[in-house]
């Protein structure tokens, strides 16, 4: 029986920076981030299904500024060592796109490989029309990321 103080779920922000480019022009790298707020649909949705809705922004310099994202993350990292984001948003021209990225996780390795993800940006059609490297900054975000931890009911 669930009390009604009982944790139903869990929400946090996490904010990935770094650049991109178009697969049209390799050479001009640009900078991007997004920033998300990731929620559980409830804890014994969770268990079952190890991933959370994710929602923010996408800031992509010229391609897609300030743009809202929506999609979802995979947290089964324990059955697949990985950390799967993807999300759709609106480019500026009007376009859909995707991103899909993962963070590989490597246990000897596990600060930079919890750190960094690399992803590609998809257009309309499903082809690969960018590539990104982000990074989460443990200086500047990792306090702001453990105090965003919080239950849901």
């Amino acid at each position: 029986m669930m009390g009604g103080g009982l944790m139903r779920g869990f929400e946090f922000c996490e904010t990935m920076a770094g650049s991109f480019h178009l697969v049209e022009s390799p050479a001009d790298e640009r900078p991007m981030s997004f920033t998300i707020r990731a929620r559980s649909r409830g804890l014994l949705h969770f268990l079952r299904k190890p991933e959370v809705e994710i929602e923010g922004e996408i800031d992509a310099e010229g391609f897609a500024d300030h743009r809202y994202l929506s999609g979802r993350l995979g947290l089964d990292l324990a059955r697949t060592g990985a950390l799967p984001y993807s999300f759709e948003f609106t480019a500026n021209d009007g376009r859909r796109c995707a991103f899909a990225g993962r963070k590989t996780v490597r246990p000897r390795d596990l600060l930079e490989s919890m750190t960094v993800l690399p992803g590609v940006l998809v257009g309309e059609g499903g082809a690969v029309i960018g590539e990104a490297l982000l990074r989460f900054d443990l200086r500047s975000d990792l306090l702001r990321f453990l105090k965003s931890f919080r239950a849901t009911r």
